[in-house]
């Protein structure tokens, strides 16, 4: 019976890993399609939106921390520790590996990242191992080149503790997405005519990627939980809340946000998934290549500049397509490779040191208990 019921709740899940997979594709498709000349501007515009895989992603994480949370909420041995060292070696050792691995292929000198700064300093480095090159405009997608998500993602780890805390139905968690979408909009809005840069394109950009800009986003994913965590909340949705999500779209499509209506529309997107079920998104090929996506993220740009070398003699969309599928199977191979020798591992050490230190505690615990 436990077996039967851990096989339902895997496959209750497996529409996470498809999520991971069709924001991995996105994000590809969009970087992809910047090195191939002639395609009408509606095509671009259209490609334009797998950037918007990053959401996905951001949705999808929001929902597997709250996951995680509330079933090591009962474990006694779960404290913070064991929560951040949890995170860190989930994406440390990879996200350290190809910090060096682009340095080393891509130097340290001016890019359109750094705006007017010569180059990729020693303190801009230092803040890339600290996940902290989300705070300054130069530093925040300098050295790989998408990097700025994963900035981002550590400062949401850091506030998911309190927010598993004050965030307990989908009333509460439409409260926060309206609050954090006000919130994102005024300072954008503010910041927007104060910029703290000379460079007004690189300080538009920042104000996209910044973690206050993204935060409804994460908001959108904590609702999916809830609601994903027993239908029955959908029934839940009193006038107030469901006011308030109305409320929520209509200011984002009165105030231009239309990156928070796509997320919306991504969340839907998200639960019809679940809800319905279908066996050509939901197989092993998908969660295979969901399982991947973050190796594939971060060596996707890796393979791109090798491939964009090759001048395709083709129409546009031809072009694409080709260049698409070969960029596509080489970041699948060399992903499989850095996810099996570097992901993995990472993730087992991180587990046996929180083993260990959850030894350790235990047996002190038994000391005192003896003693008093």
């Amino acid at each position: 019976m436990p077996e039967d019921k851990g096989n339902r709740e895997q496959d209750k899940l497996q529409f996470v890993d498809t999520l991971r997979a069709l924001a991995i594709l996105g994000v590809l498709l969009v970087h992809v399609s910047q090195h191939v000349d002639g395609l009408s501007g509606w095509l671009q515009k259209g490609l334009g939106l797998g950037a918007k895989g990053v959401a996905l992603f951001y949705m999808a994480s929001a929902f597997t921390l709250f996951l995680s949370m509330s079933r090591r909420s009962s474990d006694k041995g779960e404290g913070m520790t064991a929560y951040l060292l949890r995170r860190f070696f989930r994406i440390a050792p990879l996200y350290y590996v190809m910090l060096g691995i682009y340095l080393m292929v891509n130097g340290t000198g001016s890019r359109f990242w750094l705006g007017d700064q010569e180059g990729v300093t020693a303190t801009n480095i230092a803040a890339h191992v600290l996940f902290l090159n989300g705070l300054n405009p130069y530093w925040i997608n300098s050295i790989i080149g998408v990097e700025w998500s994963i900035a981002v993602e550590c400062m949401f780890y850091l506030i998911i503790p309190l927010l598993f805390k004050l965030i307990r139905s989908v009333r509460h968690a439409t409260w926060f997405i309206v609050m954090m979408l006000v919130a994102s909009f005024g300072l954008n809005t503010v910041f927007a005519q104060y910029p703290l840069i000379s460079d007004p394109s690189l300080w538009g950009h920042y104000l996209y990627l910044w973690f206050p800009n993204q935060l409804p986003v994460f908001g959108l994913g904590i609702l999916l939980f809830f609601i994903w965590k027993d239908e029955r909340h959908w029934k839940s949705v009193n006038p107030l809340t469901g006011g308030l999500l109305l409320v929520a779209v209509l200011f984002a499509f009165v105030g231009g946000i239309t990156d928070y209506l796509i997320g919306v529309g991504l969340l839907l997107g998200a639960y019809a998934l679940y809800h319905w079920q279908p066996m050509w998104l939901l197989n092993q090929v998908w969660s295979w290549i969901g399982r991947l996506s973050y190796s594939m993220y971060l060596t996707h740009m890796l393979v791109l500049g090798l491939i964009a070398q090759i001048k395709l003699p083709f129409a546009p969309l031809v072009s694409l397509t080709l260049m698409f599928i070969m960029t596509l199977l080489c970041t699948v191979g060399l992903s499989w490779l850095t996810y099996t020798w570097i992901e993995q591992p990472g993730i087992r050490l991180g587990k046996k040191l929180i083993s260990r230190i959850k030894t350790v505690r235990e047996q002190e615990d038994s000391v005192k208990e003896s003693v008093a």
